[in-house]
């Protein structure tokens, strides 16, 4: 039997409601997504910390979203990017090393999909420019054009 939703929690963007569900025959606290509303499973009554959950959760989606949007704009890149991963940075969104390793943060399947293709974007850019110069931002500005209307839903212009 669900619960009646007290919180809510966001993905691509939007608010949604997340409900409770309890399943003794599983061993640790997972969430699920139903395309209207996240389902937490547990396997006991009473209060839960979901915070685990959801990270592993968003931890999933951002991998997933990132990946495909990875392969929608690399494409417009001659330099190809070695490998990704989902990380907790500090202070950013994304990273990109001089090894050609992208990481992202997980939080990032919280926001809409245009925030994520500016990140991705962004750092695909630094392939080939390592550093914020001109030519890095015009050539953000050549393959995501709308990017400076991005930056505000992301609370900062300052992606490394």
């Amino acid at each position: 039997m669900e619960e009646q939703s007290k919180i809510n929690a966001y993905y691509l963007g939007k608010t949604y409601p997340l409900y409770t569900k309890v399943d003794s025959s599983i061993k640790k606290i997972t969430i699920e997504w139903d395309g209207k509303a996240f389902i937490c499973i547990s396997p006991q009554e009473g209060e839960i910390d979901i915070n685990n959950a959801i990270k592993s959760f968003y931890t999933k989606s951002s991998k997933k979203l990132i990946e495909n949007r990875l392969k929608l704009y690399q494409p417009y890149f001659k330099v190809k990017y070695k490998s990704f991963s989902i990380e907790t940075h500090q202070d950013k969104w994304g990273s990109c090393s001089s090894k050609k390793h992208l990481t992202f943060h997980w939080k990032l399947a919280m926001f809409p999909l245009n925030a994520i293709d500016y990140v991705v974007v962004h750092e695909l850019c630094h392939l080939m420019h390592m550093n914020h110069d001109r030519s890095f931002w015009r050539l953000v500005g050549k393959v995501y054009p709308k990017y400076k209307e991005v930056m505000d839903i992301l609370g900062t212009g300052k992606i490394r």
